[in-house]
């Protein structure tokens, strides 16, 4: 196979990979805006008074009508079908060092896609100085 098609090839590898790495960065930054909400929740629940009414989310944009028992502990999901209650401080705790490893997470990625853009770019300056070359 050509060296020029060999580059071609890598050039478009690199692209697709940049692609998924983009992708999963999107999913983290969701990831991110998810536990920051839940964080925000968690701090404004110190604020409700216990016996209040609320709508709690069920899923699909569905809510039941709930009434807040407790507002210095929550249940958090420690892992498959394992729930724990905590109090608030330590849930809030618990959300900032998983957001603090999504950050983490996102800056690696963001390395990875500078270093693909980086070979991307040298592989494209390789193939048009071949086709200069080939021209003369």
């Amino acid at each position: 196979m050509p060296q020029d098609q060999e580059k071609m090839q890598q050039y478009q590898q690199i692209q697709q990979q940049m692609q998924q790495i983009q992708e999963y960065v999107e999913q983290v930054d969701q990831s991110i805006d998810k536990v920051k909400e839940c964080s925000e929740a968690v701090e404004d629940l110190k604020d409700v008074e216990e016996g209040k009414e609320i709508l709690a989310p069920i899923g699909a944009g569905t809510y039941a009508v709930a009434e807040i028992k407790e507002t210095d502990k929550v249940v958090t999901n420690i892992g498959g079908e394992t729930f724990e209650k905590r109090e608030t401080d330590k849930a809030t705790d618990i959300l900032t060092m998983q957001r603090e490893e999504l950050k983490s997470t996102k800056e690696e990625l963001q390395t990875q896609l500078q270093e693909l853009q980086e070979e991307m770019q040298g592989l494209q300056q390789q193939l048009q100085q071949q086709a200069m070359e080939e021209e003369e």
